[in-house]
């Protein structure tokens, strides 16, 4: 990784709500990180507090369980997740499209970045995470901002006429998909002469974007493609 881009995430975490330095966050931290480590949630909290240097009574008087650990690191990454979406949206051009590419850019970094936080938001949900308000409200703001981005795609004529659902399905497709292939490593197996490419992301999201661009849209294109984290 460049150095500029170990800044400009490090730069995003201070400026989010989450900060090192306490008990209670170093908690969470360890969480992501075991996450990350094992692919699961196969850990019990005597490894979490064996990674923070603390006890497991300690982990107890803050968090009243596991799944209750797990529902507070899960809305933790929401608040990852949306300090990167607000840097790159800062970054970025005023039009919809422009901000709405900036927001896929930043659901992938994030997910490079802090991969814990994101297998736990996206692959290993629980029931208790799903049933958790806090949890819902964070994912439903990101999900509200990017339906509203491609309705005035479409509303403006930047995108074809379709159905808003199934245009974020395709926008979404998009991402996770990259997200994955950075997550799994296999950006080195399946498009290995890519993998110095710092703009393949820009790149995949151009190609993928342009099915749902009208005549007008494929004329914005190249001023709203400008990934905020290269």
């Amino acid at each position: 990784m460049q150095s500029t881009e170990i800044g400009t995430a490090r730069d995003i975490q201070k400026k989010s709500a989450y900060h090192h330095g306490d008990l209670r966050n170093s908690i969470i931290e360890a969480v992501s990180q075991l996450i990350d480590q094992r692919k699961s949630l196969d850990f019990q909290l005597k490894d979490v507090a064996s990674l923070v240097g603390t006890s497991t009574p300690a982990i107890y008087r803050h968090f009243a369980s596991k799944q209750d650990l797990l529902v507070e690191t899960a809305v933790a990454g929401y608040k990852f997740q949306k300090a990167f979406r607000a840097h790159a949206l800062d970054q970025c051009a005023t039009s919809p499209l422009a901000r709405l590419l900036s927001i896929g850019y930043a659901y992938v970094h994030f997910a490079k970045e802090c991969p814990g936080f994101y297998l736990l938001m996206k692959n290993l949900e629980t029931d208790e995470i799903l049933s958790s308000e806090k949890y819902q409200e964070e994912r439903d703001e990101g999900l509200s901002l990017v339906r509203s981005l491609v309705k005035e795609c479409i509303d403006t004529g930047l995108f074809i006429e379709i159905d808003t659902d199934l245009a974020m399905a395709s926008l979404q497709a998009t991402a996770f998909g990259l997200a994955h292939l950075y997550l799994g490593s296999q950006a080195a197996y399946i498009p290995p002469t890519l993998l110095g490419d710092r703009d393949l992301v820009a790149k995949i999201f151009t190609i993928n974007v342009r099915s749902l661009l009208s005549e007008q849209g494929q004329q914005k294109i190249a001023d709203a493609s400008q990934n905020p984290f290269t």
